[in-house]
């Protein structure tokens, strides 16, 4: 059996947004956009890793939720530099995504290309997180597994 139709409700009106109740409300959600990721809070770093090996090394930079990117291939006795942001308030250490929004870095591990999971190891970057200096580096070599100086200061 079908019910009448004169017998529903009409739904109420959407209630609507005068153009000042917007504009406070996009006020609001402005500074919470990832146009505003990069604020002056944070300083360009730039960490240079020295291959001090006789095989090519390959880097990645680990960022937190097992975000994984490559760094680069380093040749025998090559170097490599790796552009970062440092924030001010606590040191991390972070690269923008495309949108703006910035991908806090954990670890930065390098190891031989053609096996690279079996002799990896971590670049040190307390001295980085810790330091104020715009530029740092390294310089890594290759035993059993990569093994990387404390990163210091260059001019």
């Amino acid at each position: 059996m079908l019910a009448k139709a004169s017998a529903c409700k009409a739904a109420p009106p959407a209630p609507r947004l005068s153009a000042v109740a917007a504009a406070a409300l996009l006020a609001l959600a402005l500074p919470l956009s990832p146009a505003w990721a990069a604020t002056p809070d944070s300083h360009d770093v730039t960490l240079s890793i020295a291959n001090d090996s006789y095989e090519p090394m390959r880097c990645l930079i680990l960022f937190a939720h097992f975000v994984v990117t490559e760094a680069g291939t380093i040749p025998p006795e090559g170097d490599l530099a790796i552009a970062l942001s440092r924030q001010d308030s606590d040191g991390a250490l972070w690269i923008a995504r495309a949108d703006g929004r910035r991908m806090m870095i954990e670890t930065i591990e390098c190891g031989a290309a053609s096996r690279w999971a079996e002799t990896r190891g971590q670049i040190p970057l307390l001295p980085a997180r810790a330091g104020r200096a715009p530029r740092y580096g390294t310089a890594c070599r290759l035993h059993d597994a990569i093994a990387c100086e404390d990163l210091k200061p260059v001019p």
